[in-house]
This record gives structure tokens, sequence and C-alpha cells, in this order.
């Protein structure tokens, strides 16, 4: 029991007040759920498809268009990569948030001026692919909520990437830092 309370005690530190404000406190609930979730598998272990399953079904009632803007922009530019490539660039994202050189809202760092092709390519950015729209959501809520992610560690300070089949022109003046499935990343 005690390492359950311990546990709850860090989960709960995680979240920045100031950025849970930011997001308006959808983070603070969906943390909640996020804990819940982690103590129940401590009390009564159950098989992971499960537990993605009932991740699935809270990820939908969350209703932050911060979240929303982080799916978005994950879908679309990650729908074909694995989950670790959705994560990565989920975290992307949020390091461009917390980046003094962006804007402070995952909105404004999505929209801003040709950032994310899919934004600025003049196509209809409507969902094609259910699945893959659940996928991002899901990846989304876990990027948020999980600032402790091994992935977020590893990619701490990074702000760029692209697909391996483009050569942008920033990328020689930028430190490459991981290759994760098509796209690469750099500092």
């Amino acid at each position: 029991m005690k390492k359950l309370i311990h546990i709850f005690k860090e989960r709960t530190k995680a979240i920045p007040a100031e950025k849970a404000k930011a997001l308006g406190g959808a983070v603070v609930l969906a943390g909640l759920f996020s804990i819940g979730f982690l103590l129940k598998s401590h009390i009564s272990p159950q098989p992971r498809q499960k537990l993605e399953r009932r991740n699935n079904e809270y990820v939908k009632t969350l209703q932050s268009d911060e979240i929303e803007w982080l799916a978005r922009n994950i879908y679309h530019e990650a729908r074909g990569e694995s989950w670790e490539g959705m994560l990565a660039v989920g975290v992307v994202t949020l390091n461009r948030v917390k980046s003094m050189d962006y804007p402070d809202s995952i909105e404004e760092v999505v929209k801003e001026y040709k950032q994310f092709s899919w934004f600025w390519d003049g196509l209809p950015d409507r969902v094609g692919d259910r699945a893959a729209w659940k996928k991002a959501k899901t990846a989304a809520a876990e990027v948020m909520l999980n600032p402790d992610l091994p992935l977020a560690k590893k990619l701490e300070g990074v702000t760029h990437y692209h697909a391996d089949y483009v050569s942008p022109y920033w990328a020689g003046a930028k430190k490459e830092v991981a290759t994760i499935g098509r796209h690469v990343f750099y500092m």
C-alpha cells in the first residue's frame, strides 16, 4: 500500500500547475483517470490489451482543445507510423510548446506558418481512417499525461523532424538525434 501511495504522489506532481491551467484543467482530470488506471493495474494486473481498450474509451471523453490539436497533428503527420513514431511526433509538438522559440499552445504551434505540412498543403484535413484517429487520440493523451515517458527523455529538446524521403534546407544546421520509423529527429 505504501508503494501505491508513493506512486500516486509522484504522478500528481508530474503536471505543472501553470500548464494545467493553460490546458483548461483537462490535463488534471485526465491525469486522475491515468492514475486510476495505474493504481488499478497494480492492485489487479490485467492483460495489456484490456487496459488499452479502456484507455481508448476514456480518451473519447476528453474534450480539451489542446488534446484535439495534438491528436490532429499526430494523425496527419504520423498515422502510418508505429506507436513509437506517433508518440515521437507528439513529443516534438509538446517540446515546441515548451520552447521559448515557439507559441505557448499546441494549436498555435500547429498553425504556425509552414511548420507542419498537413496544415498548409491546401488539402482538406478530414479524418479518413477512424482506427488511426483513435490511435492518434490515445497517443496524444499518453504524451500529455505522461511527461516521464522514456521516449520523451530520449527526445528532450528535439523541436524538428522530417520524413526520411525529403531533405529540408534546415537539416544541415541541426544535430540529428534519432530516426524513428520514417522520421528523422533533430535538435
